[in-house]
């Protein structure tokens, strides 16, 4: 080699060592795009701008042997966005936001709230988007940074207002109630610069506690709705039992078509609803005449606790006993005020075989509310007292002994046993051989509880009739106070046979004698004369 070479051959080396150092520095820098999602707002309306940012970050020179070293030059760094309204009829009432790094590559939207103006005029209007970021200008390929730059970018972004119908929730009324179904009333006003066709106008439950019949929402339409036009909206809801008297969310949705054609949807305004308390009656003072073998009664004061007067009330009877049967199951009670009361009596009628003792017996008052709709209440419980059988009359018999054949009268005293005074009373006795009834029918015009009367009835004994008791039977036919006509039980009195008169008249011996004695006498005193 050539000694005047080595410089050259050093110059070389020097400038291609050089070189491949330059080569292996990663130069760049980020590329953020901005727009906004929906670049359409109307007057009046408060609403969520989206500010969607983009970074395309910008590669000068990458690495291939550390590809992981290209983003660290195009990362948008610390990034910060702040919205102005620039000229446009907005408020905006969230403050620059500070998202952190935003990668090459990388799509991230920033939400801002914004107001727009009553009396916002419809046209284009830029509003002006400001970022604020650092970012790696170079990188070596160890990875050291050799350059560090920060950076301000504003974008003017375009916003239309539109002159399209703008809506305006000014009442909500509602008549709902726990437990039952009602309407919502919600008027809406076209706030908007030009009408609203064909518009569709949906409420929507966002809680299982209220429905539309079986659906969560419920749409009423109009076909015209013209600017500063107010609407009023009704639709049928229901409550659960479960529901409480507390706010519930529900949202409206306002879809139309615009002048043009083009079919709009406005954004969902918030609505809320209150139900009243659930409609509550409550049973008190309930008393019973009930009694195994009878008829008796359940009478109950019936209270309408509120919170609103209802009408066509009907008390149902809702108990399931085999050995009680109201006459009737249903009484009508009619139209009660918010804490009115009324009494109502089920007449029921008890077989032999209940058993005396506390009862619970269940009704639920049926009723229409304030729709028309008719509704239940829940179940109201009453206890009450079913009595021991017990007989309608008590029967004394008096001068029961009859001689062998013989006739006489028998006393019967019938007392009233029962708290309810019974009318035309008819008794009857029956008999058989050798006792025989000459008269056998009573009539009594009425017995009030506790009272009596005497019957006399004429009964005979027959010839071949031994010395001891008989039974002869009793019972009575009779009008209660309610109209119905009811047959006693049988009543036994014992009849006692004896040799001797037993007072209703002479032995047919007796008078056979008396007889001789008097054919004697009257023959001697002719014999004689």
């Amino acid at each position: 080699m050539n000694l005047r070479t080595i410089p050259l051959l050093l110059t070389v080396a020097v400038l291609v060592i050089g070189a491949g150092t330059a080569a292996a520095a990663v130069f760049g820098s980020p590329d953020i795009k901005v727009s906004l999602e929906d670049t359409t707002v109307v007057a009046g309306e408060e609403t969520t701008l989206e500010v969607v940012l983009v970074n395309s970050g910008q590669l000068e020179s990458g690495s291939a042997q550390s590809p992981s070293l290209n983003s660290q030059v195009t990362t948008a760094r610390g990034l910060i966005v702040d919205l102005r309204d620039g000229s446009a009829p907005i408020s905006i009432t969230t403050s620059k936001q500070s998202l952190g790094n935003l990668a090459d590559g990388t799509l991230q939207t920033v939400s801002f709230d914004i107001s727009v103006d009553e009396d916002a005029t419809p046209g284009n209007y830029n509003v002006p988007v400001k970022l604020n970021y650092n970012y790696y200008s170079q990188v070596s390929q160890t990875g050291s940074v050799s350059g560090y730059s920060a950076a301000t970018k504003t974008e003017d972004l375009n916003l239309r207002v539109s002159d399209d119908a703008t809506f305006d929730v000014t009442n909500v009324s509602s008549n709902a109630q726990v437990g039952s179904s009602g309407t919502v009333a919600v008027t809406v006003e076209n706030t908007g610069q030009t009408a609203a066709n064909d518009s569709d106008v949906t409420l929507t439950s966002q809680n299982g506690e209220f429905t539309f019949g079986e659906r969560t929402e419920s749409t009423r339409s109009v076909d015209s709705w013209a600017p500063g036009e107010s609407r009023t909206f009704r639709y049928d809801i229901s409550a659960t039992d479960d529901a409480q008297v507390d706010s519930y969310p529900f949202q409206l949705d306002i879809a139309f078509d615009n002048p043009d054609g083009v079919r709009k949807e406005s954004t969902g305004t918030a609505v809320s609803i209150t139900p009243e308390a659930e409609q509550t009656f409550s049973l008190s003072d309930v008393a019973s005449t009930l009694r195994a073998g009878d008829e008796g009664t359940i009478t109950a004061t019936v209270t309408n606790e509120g919170p609103r007067a209802v009408d066509n009330v009907v008390i149902n009877w809702d108990s399931d006993k085999n050995n009680l049967s109201p006459q009737e199951s249903q009484i009508a009670v009619g139209n009660l005020a918010d804490g009115a009361s009324t009494d109502v009596t089920f007449t029921v009628d008890v077989t032999d075989s209940a058993e005396e003792g506390a009862k619970q017996f269940d009704f639920v008052a049926s009723y229409r509310n304030n729709e028309g709709d008719r509704e239940e209440s829940d179940t109201l419980e009453a206890q009450a007292q079913v009595g021991a059988s017990q007989d309608e009359f008590s029967v004394d018999a008096a001068n029961t002994s009859i001689g062998v054949g013989q006739s006489g009268n028998i006393e019967v005293t019938v007392t009233n046993t029962r708290d309810q005074t019974f009318s035309e009373i008819t008794a009857k006795v029956f008999t058989s051989s050798p006792i025989s009834a000459d008269d056998d029918e009573a009539y009594i015009d009425a017995l009030e509880p506790g009272e009596s009367e005497t019957l006399v009835f004429s009964v005979s004994a027959g010839g071949s009739a031994l010395e001891k008791a008989y039974p002869i039977s009793l019972d009575f036919r009779y009008e209660e106070p309610d109209g119905d006509s009811s047959i006693s039980d049988t009543y036994r009195i014992p009849i006692e046979v004896t040799d001797e008169s037993g007072g209703g008249g002479l032995p047919l011996g007796v008078i056979g004698v008396v007889a001789l004695v008097l054919v004697l006498a009257v023959g001697g005193y002719i014999r004689f004369r």
